[in-house]
């Protein structure tokens, strides 16, 4: 099922659920997921398990030694409580797997947005910057997750899904990680004139 790629613009939003985690290489596991009984006799649940996570970009500004310094921060965490499998999926491991390709997409473009922020010398109008690159991130990512979802069936296709496994795959080795990584940068004066340091991390 689709997931929820969303960006706040000030502090990440997340649920309140001590049991979402962020997104790391182990991966994720059904106990990860609520379970939720099978539909009646004679209903079907359309799909066997949603995976929700919610990328999300952290900005913050701070008075340093007479200067403004922008901090962008990212991370992308699986909400448990918007997350769920059904009972009767619990032993089907290549549902758990196609769940896996959206958490994975999600953090590949998390990656990748984090990538464009630190190419940007950002001015005292970076509120409405970042939501710019925010913007075409997720207009991008949007029709990636609805081809994966439509090529492979919900990852009943096993072909595609084989084929969508090591093109993600293969993207996550290339795209360098941002755990525990920020931009960090020095703003114009808010009077106008010229700043006296930029710099990245």
């Amino acid at each position: 099922m689709l997931t929820l790629f969303q960006f706040t613009a000030a502090r990440a939003q997340f649920s309140d659920s001590a049991r979402d985690v962020n997104w790391s290489a182990a991966g994720l596991t059904f106990d990860n997921f609520r379970i939720v009984q099978p539909a009646r006799k004679g209903q079907q649940l359309s799909v066997g398990a949603v995976t929700s996570s919610q990328p999300g970009v952290e900005v913050s500004v701070s008075d340093i030694d007479l200067q403004r310094i922008l901090k962008i921060s990212m991370t992308n965490r699986f909400n448990y409580n918007k997350s769920w499998v059904s009972a009767d999926a619990l032993k089907d491991s290549g549902l758990l797997q196609h769940e896996q390709g959206h958490f994975d997409l999600n953090e590949i473009y998390t990656r990748k947005t984090f990538q464009q922020f630190q190419q940007v010398k950002f001015t005292n109008n970076f509120k409405a910057e970042i939501a710019t690159i925010m913007e075409a991130m997720n207009k991008e990512l949007s029709k990636v997750q609805k081809n994966y979802e439509r090529q492979t069936l919900h990852g009943l296709l096993k072909e595609n899904q084989a084929i969508w496994n090591q093109r993600i795959a293969m993207a996550l080795q290339q795209l360098p990680p941002y755990e525990n990584k920020h931009i960090s940068q020095t703003l114009p004066p808010e009077n106008g004139s010229k700043a006296t340091e930029y710099r990245r991390q």
